[in-house]
Order: C-alpha cells, then sequence, then structure tokens
C-alpha cells in the first residue's frame, strides 16, 4: 500500500512539473512587449489606383506595422457618342478613394503581407441626354419630351476587405525616408445601382432593369490596388 502511494506521489510530481513547464513556456509565447507609444512614427504620402492619399503609420513591433490613411480622387467625363444614328450627351461624375484601416506583417525587412478593412468611397453618377429630335411615323419627339436618364453606381460593400502584398517598408528603418510598393485587391460586392428618369424615358428607370444591370455586372466584385508611397519617419 505505501508503495503504490509513492508510486502515485511520483506521477503527481511528473505531471506538475510538465504542466508548469508548459504553462511558462506557453506564457513565452504569447507574451508581447508593451508597445513604446513615444517612437516608432511615420507619415507617407501615396499614388494609387484609388487615388493620391496620405497615411499615418505606427511600429508596433519589428514584425508588426499599424496603418490608417484616406485617399481620394473626384474627376468628370464629358463625351458626345452617336448610337443607331442618334447623338447623345454622356455626362458622368466619379470618385475615387476610401479611409484603409490597415496592418503589415513583414517576413522580410523588405517583404510584407499587408491587409484591412477600406470604408469605400467609390461612386459614378452617369447622365443621359438624347441630342437629336426621333421620328415615330408622322410624330417627332424632341429631347426635352424624351427626357434623361440617369444611373447611380457604388459598390455593394460599403465596408470592404482588402489584401495585398508590398515591397520596401512604409517604416522608415534607420533613416528619415523609406518607398514602398503594394499590390491587391479590395472584395467590395457586386456593384450596386439605382436608376432614375424624367419624361418619357421614366418606364426604363425601372427596378426589374436595375436587377438586370447588377445582375449583368456582378463579375466585378473585386478592385484592383496598386500603391505607390514614400513615407518621412517623425520620430
Amino acid at each position: 500500500m505505501r508503495y503504490r502511494n509513492t508510486i502515485a506521489m511520483v506521477v503527481l510530481l511528473m505531471i506538475g512539473g510538465i504542466t508548469s513547464g508548459w504553462s511558462q513556456t506557453e506564457a513565452k509565447k504569447v507574451f508581447f512587449p508593451p508597445v513604446d507609444w513615444a517612437t516608432g512614427w511615420a507619415t507617407g504620402l501615396k499614388v494609387s489606383t484609388l487615388g493620391p492619399g496620405i497615411e499615418v503609420i505606427k511600429s508596433i513591433n519589428p514584425n508588426w506595422n499599424a496603418r490608417i490613411g484616406f485617399s481620394l480622387l473626384p474627376f468628370k467625363i464629358n463625351k458626345e457618342v452617336k448610337i443607331i444614328n442618334l447623338g447623345m450627351d454622356i455626362s458622368t461624375k466619379n470618385r475615387l478613394g476610401g479611409i484603409n484601416i490597415q496592418g503589415d506583417f513583414f517576413f522580410r525587412p523588405w517583404f510584407y503581407f499587408t491587409g484591412g478593412v477600406l470604408v469605400d468611397l467609390v461612386r459614378s453618377k452617369v447622365n443621359i441626354h438624347l441630342l437629336d429630335t426621333v421620328q415615330y411615323g408622322d410624330i417627332d419627339i424632341t429631347p426635352g419630351q424624351i427626357g434623361d436618364l440617369s444611373a447611380r453606381v457604388r459598390p455593394g460593400w460599403i465596408v470592404a476587405p482588402f489584401l495585398a502584398i508590398g515591397f520596401g517598408n512604409p517604416m522608415p528603418l534607420n533613416r528619415k525616408l523609406s518607398f514602398n510598393v503594394e499590390l491587391g485587391a479590395i472584395y467590395h460586392g457586386k456593384p450596386d445601382f439605382k436608376l432614375d428618369g424624367v419624361g418619357m424615358i421614366v418606364p426604363t428607370a425601372s427596378a426589374e432593369n436595375e436587377i438586370a444591370l447588377e445582375t449583368a455586372l456582378k463579375g466585378y466584385r473585386f478592385y484592383p490596388i496598386f500603391s505607390l508611397q514614400l513615407n518621412y519617419r517623425i520620430r
């Protein structure tokens, strides 16, 4: 009986030692040093497929950066075209841009993986105005009677995830300036259409046609990201 109790005590001591060693090892694995908020700050100027923008970069540790930025590019396009011998004036108001919140993980000092979310500001509004009179039998229908058709297009997801790979380093190391390049994509869902009409063309701006346009363009769920960025270390 005493022999069995001795064996049991040895086994319990062995289990306790292994558990203690495992707990210490795990604690070391999940331990993160405190972040130094006084240093490791940089700012960046970038040009990308979302337009020009700025960023603030914070180095968390040698393997991680945190970043927040803003991009915006509004522009207009006006063009006259001929379709089936009818002149049309097509005008568009467009906007590229977004607010990005992301983190970088470095495999090498010059190569990293980045991802996060983007508050997608991409929008487009198209207005179509007929320039020629349409003959319907003996009746002439003027452009004013036909009316205008407009369409508003925006991403299906306003808050969209994105992933990219990067070359360089957004946080300058041992110097004031650095340069980095990123290539990736945003997933913002299928485009969302809203049609509106004035005059005789009003029936064309129907919910059925909105759904048909969304279905036809549902494959455009990804938006490519390519950016060039110059960074300056503040402290």
